[in-house]
């Protein structure tokens, strides 16, 4: 089925699908309205996609910004994930959107793009923003040549503030690196290729390899932590031309297909139909992996003795993918300075210390990385130290169309369809054609 393009007087809506409409009946009822209690009080309609474990506590930290602002209420409304996009639009185009909105860190291009939230540059927001871990705000910030047609300014403006950041490090089996007298994790690439071969084992004797040293994703996202390791930009400065096809964007995919194909390392685990890395790395067929803290319970739960390390260090030092979501303030409205307000509030040093100590979580507020007890969650200190080099992903208005895209193109560099360099040169012509071109 083909996206659609619709206009609705000065916004552009990207990929809005045809049975829109038919779907107004089960947007309705998403909770409860709070009713005014007292005249002059401001309430604020907010859409949130958490689990229920962090909805209940994101109550919490709501009861309490009101307590501190008693003419201000916030009304909470719960929204599948998955749902979020399709429902904001609708919304949008009913005029029936909330204040705040909870959406994925891909989601702000297209929102600014199509104007359908606030600049929160008024507000302050970008001294803010010097408090909050650099990759996950930095996906909400952008020059005006962005979002003014004609435009060749490079002032900034923020359009959104993280409520949830995370990335991935490097999972590793502590109980095959004893076995193999491995001592520490990998610092570097040229070590972590010396290390995975010592760990890459036919463990019966039967001349098959049965354990790997490492697995990887074929997603972009998971190949993140390789391209910013190895420097590699994605786009040019005006976000027009993709720069996929440079030395270290080659050097960087060579290297992926080497670990499979030269140095015989990589367990294959990006290929349709073999074990994934999670469930490789719980079965012990995996030595390494790269995973997020999400996992972190899983894998202690299935009695692996597994440590954290950070990504290996490339010509760029160590750096890695961004996941998360962020809150921004929808175009319509009605109190924006009280919603900023709550968004202040929600990535203040207090709350992140609540947030992040019963969740174990990542702070965005750099101020409260000294507050979060490490001791009850000592893995969370590994993914805290590797937030401070993560680098936002590309600001594209369809990133899942970059994904798309990616994934098949690297596809066929690691099958040796074809090679990096025709992989690369294949995926920067569609990229500028199908996802650039707006």
């Amino acid at each position: 089925m083909k996206s659609w393009k619709l206009e609705v007087g000065s916004w552009k809506w990207f990929y809005l699908l045809p049975f829109t409409f038919y779907l107004l009946p089960f947007f309705t009822g998403c909770g409860k309205i709070q009713k005014q209690k007292y005249e002059g009080e401001k309430i604020i309609t907010l859409w949130e996609t958490y689990n229920h474990e962090e909805h209940n506590l994101f109550l919490e930290i709501v009861r309490d910004f009101e307590k501190l602002h008693p003419d201000i209420r916030v009304n909470v409304q719960r929204v599948p994930f998955s749902g979020m996009r399709m429902k904001l639009m609708t919304s949008m185009i009913t005029h029936t959107a909330p204040d705040i909105a909870r959406v994925d860190v891909a989601e702000p291009p297209r929102l600014v793009i199509s104007k359908s939230i606030i600049d929160l540059t008024p507000f302050g927001a970008l001294k803010l923003a010097k408090e909050i871990v650099p990759a996950a705000v930095n996906s909400n910030i952008f020059e005006e040549k962005f979002f003014i047609t004609g435009s060749t300014s490079s002032q900034k403006h923020i359009f959104g503030i993280p409520d949830q950041t995370t990335g991935a490090a490097l999972f590793y089996n502590r109980e095959m690196f004893r076995q193999a007298a491995i001592k520490n994790p990998p610092e570097n690439w040229e070590q972590f290729v010396v290390i995975a071969k010592k760990l890459t084992v036919d463990t019966n004797g039967d001349s098959k390899i049965d354990q790997y040293g490492f697995a990887m994703d074929n997603s972009l996202w998971w190949g993140f932590p390789f391209y910013n390791t190895f420097g590699v930009k994605f786009l040019s400065a005006d976000g027009k031309s993709c720069l996929l096809n440079s030395d270290e964007a080659k050097k960087c995919l060579q290297f992926q297909v080497d670990l499979y194909h030269k140095y015989k390392v990589e367990a294959g685990a990006w290929q349709a139909g073999s074990v994934s890395c999670d469930q490789g790395f719980i079965n012990k067929k995996y030595a390494m992996i790269f995973s997020g803290p999400w996992n972190v319970k899983k894998f202690k739960d299935s009695k692996l003795d597994f440590g954290i390390a950070l990504i290996p260090k490339g010509k760029a030092g160590t750096s890695t993918n961004v996941g998360g979501t962020d809150m921004v303030i929808l175009r319509e409205a009605k109190h924006p300075k009280e919603c900023y307000q709550f968004l202040e509030y929600l990535v203040s040093v207090d709350a992140q210390k609540k947030w992040c100590n019963t969740l174990g979580q990542i702070p965005v507020n750099l101020k409260a990385y000294p507050y979060i007890d490490t001791s009850k969650n000592p893995e969370i200190k590994v993914f805290m130290e590797q937030m401070k080099t993560a680098i936002a992903r590309p600001p594209v208005i369809d990133y899942d169309q970059l994904e798309y895209v990616m994934n098949q193109e690297v596809y066929t560099a690691r099958t040796k369809e074809k090679t990096v360099e025709k992989a690369l040169e294949d995926a920067v012509k569609r990229i500028n054609e199908e996802i650039l071109s707006y």
